[in-house]
């Protein structure tokens, strides 16, 4: 038969090798930004625990007076509790796991304690807080007199470390992020 119109052999199969080619790159970049959207909400979602985090460490310590006496000698320095004075009693910020947190993936959590009171999570679930160090200057109350004197004359200065890490469904979801800040308290006892 001449003159017959259609596609050889040969035609359809290059055309199907370049359908396959083209699906197979398709599909892995469709694969590879499904991926991305996974690592950045995790970002996300962790980057607005730690602000929160930050802006609640920050807000209590720079409007509370520190609790120097919930602090055996020298422990002030560097410590994993921040101690703090209220109007109404005592406040405590710390790292607490298990039920406390109530975290399905037994996540580490940012956690506060109002007068002795049962621990309260600041931190969300999937959120594991791995090291959270307070440090604080002068070691000694710079508002309690010692021999008719003060020991320092520094206003009462608070750093907080910070390392937290977003627990995603796959171990490439994973996401962490560190951060530090200082603040001084705005209350001057003297």
């Amino acid at each position: 038969m001449t003159g017959a119109k259609g596609f050889t052999l040969m035609e359809i199969l290059i055309v199907t090798l370049l359908f396959a080619l083209a699906s197979t790159i398709l599909a892995q970049t469709f694969v590879s930004f499904n991926k991305l959207q996974r690592r950045i909400e995790s970002a996300s979602s962790l980057a607005q625990d730690m602000r929160f985090a930050t802006e609640m460490f920050v807000r209590e310590a720079r409007n509370k007076s520190i609790n120097y006496a919930a602090y055996a000698p020298g422990e002030a320095a560097s410590s994993t509790v921040l101690h703090l004075l209220t109007t109404g009693g005592t406040e405590d910020i710390s790292v607490q796991s298990g039920a406390v947190c109530a975290d399905p993936s037994g996540a580490n959590c940012l956690a506060l304690s109002v007068n002795g009171g049962a621990w309260n999570p600041v931190t969300s679930a999937h959120v594991n807080v791995r090291r959270f160090n307070v440090y604080i200057r002068p070691t000694d109350s710079p508002f309690t007199p010692v021999s008719g004197s003060y020991s320092s004359n520094l206003q009462p200065v608070v750093t907080m470390l910070l390392d937290m890490q977003y627990l995603g469904a796959n171990a490439s979801d994973t996401v962490s992020l560190i951060t530090q800040t200082s603040v001084a308290s705005r209350l001057y006892q003297r």
